[in-house]
């Protein structure tokens, strides 16, 4: 039975049933009762109702359907488990009066209304569909805009929904509760479907009035509504997110094919680049036809247009829109909890925002309920809050300085300066509680491991704050950078992050300068300038040693100037001065000896050794390495001795010694593994291929070069090449044995 056989099925019962109320009627004469007469009343609306989807589903046009849908031609890509769920909230088995579609302004919310009502139009769900919206938002050439109507208040919801079912009776009634309980009574016995749009626009009374209206709605009417505000009672309740990945790029293409010039764009961009445009719109479909429409109306390369998204200030008419009335109901609390989210990079507990802003817990409960509300917010899996990439630079634009989006002074109304400040000491605070670099420090390593996108985030931020390089803004914030960058520049050369290492040091060298802190500054370019100098770029390492050089003797201490020494040792031995890097250690030795710097003199004997060992003086280098080994091993700082065992165990292959190599190459890989250091690992493995290699062991050393190939290719190792070759020359081997 098809869905017209069912619904004539249905109208011929309510046509029996109404023909006996009007013949039961009729036996009464002109003393009709009351009830018999509201019940002749609603079985007639049932069968017109009935008599109307009929119509719908015959493709009877003679019989009018009450229907103002707006008619858009946009795309609409996507949501298809959304609609799903709507379409199902629709139906008559559901309790509930239908569905509310809440979210972040810009994501879809009136645009997937509008997709499942003109769905359950094509069904013939109903037999009217009325749309009435407070704020009607459009795209334009100049960007977007929006205007808010005079629809503020139930009362004018009801009249403009009378008007469409053509009850102008129930307009014309003076009394606003008489109105609505006459609305309601007029959609007894019917199936009518009617979407409330953007009640955000509404104050708080008017929508609790709406909710108490939709909570009366008569079965088998149902109502869709969509607000940025948390709502719903009583109803299914969809918070719409982000397009995937997938259906964005389904909406660029479905874009391109209205706008020649956008389809040209996207065609001659690479992927990776569409990847950023995504993630920058956190894929808010507004925010990405916004974007879009700078290519198509107004010539720019999506790269450009990309970067005006990302600047939150030169494109104050989406920012404005999707986030500052939302802004201005903000409380101080509310503000705390949102600065201190646009400091974390990844998604916050309630008890973490307590730590980093000393908010009680039921205070940041209310702010995150608040916050979620309004949609600045993502309530995620875990009890976990997250911002939305837009709102993050709705607030980073604050951060950064800029206090005028549109018409909203951020500083003033979204933004709290001194909960940041707080937000980043916290992260500060948490990365030298866990950093440094003692001896055992890399125990504590994974702690930073597992909050390194945080921390990098706040790295970001001081340097943002402090105005460097350049003027320099905020001389508290570059202090900050500094003490950070000192207690994770360890961990940094540890876990492999050495980009970020060279990134961060060079910030530390531009806030020391600042500051005239001259010491700090030569830190920070030495700790540049050894990533360079562990990736064979000699020459840019010989810059920054250069600098560092400069610092130290403009500010730093006499340990200071003599790791700048050091450290000119070793540009001269990248460039094979033997005599020169070998004047400069034992200078640097000197004077480590004479201010009893026994971890220094440990690292200056094996840069002799090393130097040695590279000028074939093999018992030279041996006599340096072991002294230099018994320091570490005395002060319990494995990181040295890691580095000694593989110093000596590439000693003995030099002497063509591998089996007395073996155990060294083993005790390095024990101990690089324990405290985590990168390139020791692969410096171990790569030496443990070579020991088995030499023993014909191809198939067993593969795997150990292999796994060292990976970690080198990351690091950008100076053994990055050597590696490689090991690799091939074992796979060759191997095939063959």
């Amino acid at each position: 039975m098809d869905d017209r056989e069912a619904l004539q099925r249905t109208l011929n019962r309510a046509r029996r049933a109404l023909q006996l109320i009007e013949e039961e009627k009729a036996s009464y004469g002109i003393r009709v009762p009351v009830d018999l007469q509201i019940e002749l009343e609603e079985k007639q609306k049932e069968v017109a109702s009935l008599e109307a989807r009929l119509n719908q589903l015959q493709g009877n046009n003679t019989v009018t359907v009450p229907d103002n849908l707006p008619r858009y031609t946009d795309v609409f890509v996507g949501r298809k488990a959304e609609i799903a769920r709507c379409m199902e909230a629709l139906s008559p088995e559901e309790r509930g009066w239908g569905v509310a579609i809440d979210g972040i302004g810009g994501m879809g919310k009136t645009a997937l209304a509008l997709e499942v009502a003109h769905l359950a139009r094509k069904q013939a769900l109903f037999d009217a569909y009325l749309f009435v919206s407070a704020k009607t938002t459009w795209l334009t050439t100049e960007g977007v805009r929006q205007e808010t109507l005079a629809l503020s208040s139930l009362d004018s919801f009801c009249r403009e929904f009378a008007k469409g079912l053509g009850q102008t009776d129930i307009v014309n009634i003076t009394d606003s509760t008489e109105r609505r309980r006459a609305l309601l009574d007029s959609l007894r016995g019917r199936r009518v479907l009617l979407i409330w749009d953007n009640l955000e626009t509404l104050n708080t009374e008017e929508r609790e009035m709406i909710a108490e209206f939709l909570r009366k709605l008569p079965t088998p009417n149902k109502a869709i509504i969509t607000s940025r505000r948390r709502t719903g009672e009583s109803a299914l309740t969809i918070r719409l997110d982000r397009l995937s990945q997938t259906e964005a790029l389904e909406l660029m293409q479905a874009k391109g094919r209205l706008y020649p010039r956008l389809a040209q764009e996207l065609n001659a961009t690479q992927p990776e680049i569409l990847t950023a445009l995504y993630e920058a719109a956190g894929g808010n479909p507004l925010a990405l036809d916004w974007t879009l429409g700078q290519v198509a109306h107004k010539g720019y390369s999506i790269n450009f247009a990309l970067e005006r998204l990302r600047d939150a200030a030169k494109s104050s008419d989406i920012y404005a829109f999707l986030f500052a009335d939302a802004a201005k109901t903000l409380s101080k609390n509310d503000r705390t909890v949102l600065s201190a989210l646009a400091v974390f990079r990844t998604p916050a507990t309630k008890a973490a925002l307590a730590d980093a802003t000393d908010l009680a817990p039921t205070e940041i409960q209310v702010a995150v309920e608040q916050l979620v509300t309004l949609s600045l917010v993502n309530d995620l899996d875990g009890e976990r809050f997250g911002l939305h990439p837009l709102t993050r630079t709705y607030i980073r634009a604050a951060i950064g300085g800029t206090d005028i989006i549109g018409t909203q002074p951020l500083g003033k109304i979204l933004f709290d300066s001194a909960a940041q400040r707080k937000v980043l000491r916290y992260w500060v605070d948490y990365a030298q509680k866990y950093g440094g670099d003692g001896k055992d420090t890399y125990k504590t390593y994974d702690k930073l491991e597992a909050e390194w996108q945080n921390l990098e985030s706040v790295a970001t931020t001081l340097r943002e704050i402090a105005g460097i390089p350049g003027t320099l803004k905020d001389r508290q914030a570059a202090q900050m950078l500094i003490d950070l960058e000192t207690a994770l520049y360890n961990f940094l050369w540890f876990r492999g992050y050495w980009d970020e290492r060279v990134r961060l040091s060079e910030w530390r060298y531009q806030a020391g300068k600042a500051l005239n802190q001259w010491s700090d500054a030569g830190w920070g370019a030495y700790d540049v300038a050894f990533i360079y100098y562990n990736r064979a770029e000699t020459e840019r390492a010989a810059i920054w040693a250069a600098q560092m050089a400069e610092a130290m003797e403009r500010g730093g201490s006499r340990r200071d100037q003599a790791v700048a020494i050091r450290f000119q040792g070793l540009i001269a031995e990248q460039r094979q001065n033997w005599a020169e890097a070998e004047r400069l250690y034992q200078e640097a030795l000197a004077i480590y000896r004479e201010l009893g710097k026994e971890q220094d003199e440990a690292i200056a004997l094996n840069d002799l050794g090393r130097v040695a060992r590279l000028q074939g003086q093999y018992d030279r280098a041996e006599s340096y390495y072991k002294q230099g080994l018994a320091i570490p091993e005395k002060l319990g700082h494995k990181e040295t001795q890691a580095t000694y065992c593989g110093n000596l165990g590439l000693l003995a292959f030099y002497r063509n010694q591998p089996t007395e190599a073996r155990p060294w190459y083993e005790r390095e890989l024990a101990l690089a593994q324990e405290v985590g250091q990168q390139n020791l690992v692969a410096h171990a493995q790569a030496g443990l291929a070579q020991v088995l290699e030499a023993e014909k062991r191809y198939t067993e050393a593969l795997p150990l070069a292999q796994a060292a190939l990976e970690i080198s290719e990351r690091l950008r190792y100076s053994r990055l090449d050597w590696t490689r070759q090991l690799v091939e020359r074992l796979r060759r081997k191997a095939e063959k044995q």
